[in-house]
This record gives C-alpha cells, structure tokens and sequence, in this order.
C-alpha cells in the first residue's frame, strides 16, 4: 500500500508504491473498470487467495471499492479502482512531496523549481 516509509524508488514502475500484487490488481482495474476476483485472477495468474486478500487491503486503503451483486442465491463481490490512474498518481505524488517538503523544508522546494527530467 502507498505508505510513504515503504517507497522503494530503486523498483520499477508502481511497484515504487504497492507491493507487486497491489500494483498488478490496480492495472488491472484501472483497465477494466469492473471485475470480479475470478476474472482479476484469470488475467493476472495470481492465486485466487491472494487476490482476495490483496483486494480486500486495496479496499480499506480506499484505493478499490467492492459492490454486492445477488444473481438467485448466490453473493458475488464486484470490484472497481476508486479513482482513475492519474488521479492516484495526484494523491501519490502529493503524499510524497509532502513529505519533502516537511523533512526538508526550503531545500525541497527550490530543488522542485529546478527540477528537469533528463530522461
């Protein structure tokens, strides 16, 4: 989960701010709008268990959502990503700047002014 003292920057992509799992799950819910746990784990080869466990953190971190849908006699769990790729990246990126800033104060912020990507 996005916790500002577990960032990792020397890993790739999103797994910098989720743990693998959580980073393959928001892929692809973001992708897919809504899925069930089945479907998530036909899509990504993790084991059913772990995408029910790991969705069910995504839930309380309030970065998924779940809804109950009743077809006869049978509950099924639908999940949805709460907020679109980009805007996740806003709050990510808002945390962590924050954070900057608190920690070094001035420094941070003149160094954000100067801030180039070479890439």
């Amino acid at each position: 989960m996005v916790k500002v003292d577990r960032i990792n920057i020397s890993n790739e992509g999103l797994t910098k701010f989720f743990s693998p799992i959580e980073a393959q799950i928001m892929g692809v819910l973001w992708e897919n709008n809504e899925m069930m746990t089945a479907e998530i784990t036909k899509m990504t080869g993790i084991p059913l268990s772990s995408v029910a466990g790991t969705l069910d953190r995504l839930v309380k971190a309030d970065f998924a959502q779940r809804r109950v849908e009743n077809q006869g006699k049978r509950v099924r769990y639908v999940y949805s990503a709460t907020t679109t790729a980009d805007n996740a990246a806003n709050a990510i990126t808002t945390r962590i700047l924050d954070s900057l800033v608190d920690t070094f104060g001035a420094v941070a912020i003149e160094n954000f002014s100067k801030y180039k990507n070479d890439k």
